[in-house]
């Protein structure tokens, strides 16, 4: 198969190969293609050696002897290379003693960024050629204006000199000049010529790419151009044609009387070496820049697919002197159809030297990360020993427990290592710093190497082993009843929005800390990841660091993409997030992602990783979710995990110096200026109660779902823009990201349409797990009231909703009056408060300073002989005062109850209304189960009969009023329903 390789030969020309690696020569490869097929020579290039060393670990131990001995990333650069290129060269040594010193040569470049500095080009050269120290080794110099003084002084110190990036026939001319008068100084200072060898490198297919995409620019769109001579017919010709009539120029210099009194002094030709010579356009022959070109004196150095190809089809014989007179007319058509063959030459060139100098910066960037990798491996011993140590302590533990996770912790405790032995700034004696660096746990079952880690960090004091049990704090998923914890997590899919609602805090406080948030694979099928990683990017986030754990296997099956990493990479990037794909065993990789992600953001860190990874029996195995082992189990994998090691100390780090903001002085009661009567929305009242409030409350933050020209959180929005963020439609993500600005101090208050929080609810329910402080949800557009916009718009299970919540307020004011007052009361109310607001206006019935307190209520009619009460809240406060004055004059007196506080309610004022009066009524714009009329029936407890108007039957759009009307909550529905309750 090698022969038409070997052929070569007997027509003069050798075959060289333009790819060195460590592998190849240190597993035979090279030696036996010297030996067995004919190769006569090796090139090289910064882009060979960048792929050499970023797709292998051949280097890494002469990297980390160099680094040891503390070279310079350069000088770890040149010590790699030049160790490669030596080894080359006395593989091909033979080749050269055998030829007699014209062939059998290596090539090495020097640095690309000095193809225009002469003496710089000079000294590299001669410090290269002397750290090499091999007779058969070729200096790479590329034939531009300033490189030709430089090729000709080192030739004429004995240098050999492969002259590279020639393009055209006079630059040629221009180096071969350079050859012959080096080689002459040298006759002249008595110095033999003999061993002086030199190649000038010839490209030839980055020719054609160029050419062919300006002749493409002269064919008509319709096809063949009209006149001649055509473009079409040129393509793919002008590579060959060059290098022919170079050819022809070379002749000429052997036939000259010049070189042929330097050959008799013994001089080598210096010989033409066809470059760059694989096929770029699929379209054409892929031996098309060999076959044309064999003839004496000249070299064809050729990338290994070549090879291969022209070792199977390659046709021998002698060619470059064929077809001359073709080749010129080439050039004259070129001319004729207006393209400078000069200026594409010099284009070339240019582009020529930046190919080199890209690859080059790409080399040593690469090579700096590596050897930056290779210093961090120094330090990973202990911390490897620690990620040991975790696994080894959520093994005991949740087999103590009999129940948890240990899997899922198995595979994230490199990432846990590194975020708590290493990376975060935080302070093991003070988890209430706020200058320090948060980790959230979204994947929340893993919560036990959480825990291992505050245990071994000296965190927590917390015997681990009472994991699960009554009492501890080390829960099965995390909770604020562990100091270090500020958000319940372990409904998957909430704790980057909560982390961006930290990372708004930090901003707001001028804290420069990072949030650091763990994800699972799984739980990113969670759509509310998503709408986290939209609102993070939007807001410029770049604290943020996503850690995602891709270990491959949900609970009952392999995880959606199992271990196709580049999924989560291309969603995060595709969200505006930098995204980082790591092994997410390897700490060292871990470490430089999480250096890398200091420098932009928000940042995904994409880490595979094998789900139980340490124990045999467990590594990326199916039917181990949420499993403990039992103690036989334990106690194999504890053998496999090795003995107990000492962990990496943790040093207590703040994030610079932090200077709490000044507490809030009390809002003084809020100026309300409303006129009794006045038709005022209670949502207009809310919004105008927000702006107000924020004056006198800095820490007040509100988030709203693109509705806030109808929530009228607008009026904040232009007040406060640094304290107000947008959250679109996403209504999880708005809930999460309210709940994190909440655990970090602040009054957040996230509103959207009643009915669209529903969607939040899972958000809601374990904010409530999180206990925050104070944390305001408002729902605007309640009930039936809305009107024309239909079932879909209307928030009818809103109240049971917010009942569920424990520790829960639930405040729903019926004018402009109580909605200000009420919203002041709900910054001051710690925990979830929940507001309801209506869409249409109300008339005002208080006067502005009217006092309103949380579980109290309003008695706005009574009288010793009411029969009945009548308890409503929100719009159904006035339907009761208009069927209040109806049965009124037909003599029968009921009691009317604004019910504004429903969670707690006021129990006194029911109670004596249970007391004092036949029954109670309630009346409410919301489905029938959950919302005030339970909640006054659960009150009172059968004391008196409760009778409740609400919600039955699906609505349908219509006008306010006639909806009130058709599902039986208006003033005429109170009014027959007391008549009813009167028989």
């Amino acid at each position: 198969m090698m022969d038409s390789l070997l052929k070569l030969l007997e027509f003069g020309q050798s075959y060289w190969i333009d790819n060195l690696t460590r592998r190849m020569i240190k597993n035979g490869e090279l030696k036996h293609r010297v030996e067995e097929q004919g190769l006569g020579g090796v090139t090289s290039n910064p882009s060979i050696f960048h792929k050499a060393i970023a797709n292998s670990d051949d280097y890494d131990p002469q990297i980390e002897t160099l680094l040891g001995e503390g070279r310079s990333k350069i000088e770890i650069y040149e010590a790699l290379v030049t160790t490669d290129i030596q080894d080359a060269c006395d593989i091909l040594h033979p080749v050269y003693k055998e030829r007699k010193g014209q062939d059998g040569f290596v090539s090495l470049e020097v640095s690309p960024y000095l193809a225009h500095d002469t003496e710089g080009s000079i000294q590299e050269a001669r410090r290269l050629w002397q750290t090499v120290d091999r007779p058969n080794l070729f200096i790479k110099i590329p034939g531009t204006t300033a490189g030709v003084p430089a090729i000709e002084e080192l030739l004429f110190e004995g240098i050999n000199i492969n002259i590279t990036l020639l393009f055209s026939i006079d630059h040629y001319q221009a180096v071969a000049e350079a050859y012959l008068r080096a080689l002459e100084r040298r006759l002249e200072a008595g110095q033999a010529v003999e061993n002086i060898a030199s190649v000038a490198s010839f490209f030839l297919s980055r020719i054609d790419v160029l050419a062919d995409q300006l002749l493409g620019h002269r064919i008509p769109p319709e096809g063949r151009s009209p006149s001649a001579p055509h473009p079409e017919n040129l393509r793919g010709k002008v590579a060959i044609a060059n290098a022919k009539l170079a050819y022809q120029r070379f002749k000429e210099i052997l036939q000259s009387e010049r070189w042929k009194t330097l050959a008799g002094k013994g001089a080598q030709v210096q010989r033409m070496l066809w470059a760059s010579t694989s096929t770029k356009n699929p379209a054409y022959r892929d031996v098309m820049y060999v076959e044309p070109l064999i003839g004496p004196y000249t070299v064809n150095t050729l990338p290994e697919k070549t090879i291969k190809a022209f070792a199977d089809h390659g046709i021998v014989k002698e060619t470059v002197e064929e077809n001359i007179e073709e080749s010129r007319k080439v050039f004259a058509d070129l001319e004729k159809i207006g393209i400078d063959l000069n200026l594409v030459t010099a284009q070339l060139e240019n582009e020529g030297v930046q190919k080199f100098i890209d690859p080059y910066d790409a080399l040593l960037a690469m090579l700096e990360a590596k050897c930056e990798h290779r210093q961090s491996r120094q330090t990973m011993k202990p911390l490897q020993e620690t990620a040991q140590q975790l696994r080894r302590l959520v093994i005991r533990m949740t087999t103590e427990a009999g129940s948890g996770h240990p899997t899922s912790c198995l595979s994230c405790a490199e990432i846990v290592t590194a975020l708590f032995f290493h990376e975060m700034r935080w302070d093991p004696s003070d988890p209430k710093a706020r200058n320090v660096d948060a980790f959230i746990l979204s994947k929340g079952h893993a919560a036990p190497i959480l825990w291992a880690a505050l245990w071994e960090a000296k965190a927590i004091n917390e015997d681990p082993l009472s994991l699960r049990k009554w009492g501890s704090s080390l829960e099965g998923h995390p909770t604020p009843n562990n100091p270090w914890v500020k958000v319940a997590t372990g409904s998957l899919g909430q704790g980057l929005a909560a982390a961006n609602g930290i990372a708004l805090a930090n901003r707001l406080d001028d804290v420069d800390a990072r949030i650091y948030c763990l994800l699972g694979d799984g739980e990113c099928s969670e759509g509310s990841v998503w709408e986290a990683a939209q609102f993070a990017s939007l807001n410029h986030l770049s604290n943020l660091v996503a850690i995602v754990d891709v270990n491959a296997l949900a609970q009952s099956d392999p995880a959606p993409y199992q271990h196709d990493t580049d999924v989560f990479s291309r969603r995060f990037q595709s969200f505006g997030w930098e995204a980082i794909t790591v092994d997410g065993h390897d700490l060292g990789a871990i470490l430089s992602a999480l250096e890398q992600a200091k420098k932009t953001g928000p940042t995904a860190i994409i880490a595979k990783t094998e789900k139980g990874k340490g124990v045999s029996f467990l590594e990326g195995k199916e039917g181990w979710h949420g499993k403990p082992l039992n103690r036989e189990e334990m106690e194999k994998a504890l053998a496999e995990l090795g003995e107990d090691q000492a962990v990496a100390p943790v040093d207590s780090r703040r994030v610079g110096h932090y200077t709490p903001p000044p507490q809030s002085k009390p809002a003084p009661p809020l100026p309300v200026n409303y006129s009794l009567g006045e038709q005022i929305a209670t949502r207009d009242g809310f919004g105008s109660a927000l702006k107000k409030l924020g004056e006198f409350l800095p820490e007040l933050v509100v988030l709203d779902g693109d509705v806030k020209n109808s929530t009228r959180t607008e009026y904040f929005a232009e007040a406060y823009p640094d304290r107000f963020f947008e959250s679109y439609i996403a209504e999880q993500n708005m809930a999460g990201a309210a709940l994190g600005l909440a655990a970090y101090g602040k009054i957040a208050c996230a509103t959207s349409f009643a009915c669209f929080l529903t969607r939040a609810y899972d958000f809601i329910r374990m904010a409530g797990h999180s206990r925050p402080a104070h944390l305001i949800f408002c729902g605007s557009h309640a009930g039936v009231s809305i009107g024309e916009d239909g079932p879909s718009q209307m928030g009818l299970e809103d109240l049971a909703m917010f009942r569920a919540v424990s520790g829960s307020t639930i405040l729903y004011p019926c004018d402009g009056v109580s909605a200000e007052h009420l919203t002041q009361q709900a910054t001051k109310t710690q925990g979830i408060v929940y507001i309801r607001t209506t869409r249409g206006k109300t008339p005002v019935i208080y006067n502005n300073d009217e006092p309103f307190s949380i579980g109290g209520s309003k008695t706005l009619r009574t009288s010793k002989e009411d029969q009945f009460t009548i308890i409503a809240a929100g719009i159904t406060v006035h339907e009761a005062l208009v069927a209040y004055e109806q049965l009124k004059k037909g003599g029968i007196l009921t009691r009317i109850i604004d019910a504004y506080s429903i969670k707690p309610l006021d129990e006194e004022t029911l109670a004596k209304a249970a007391h004092e009066t036949q029954g109670l009524l309630t009346v409410e714009d919301h489905w029938l189960d959950g919302g005030l009329g339970d909640a006054v029936a659960a009150t009172v407890c059968g004391q008196v009969p409760v009778y409740r108007l609400a919600i039955t039957a699906e609505p349908r759009s219509g006008k306010p009023e006639e909806l009130l009307e058709r599902y039986g909550i208006s003033r005429q529905a109170i009014v027959q329903k007391i008549l009813e309750l009167m028989d």
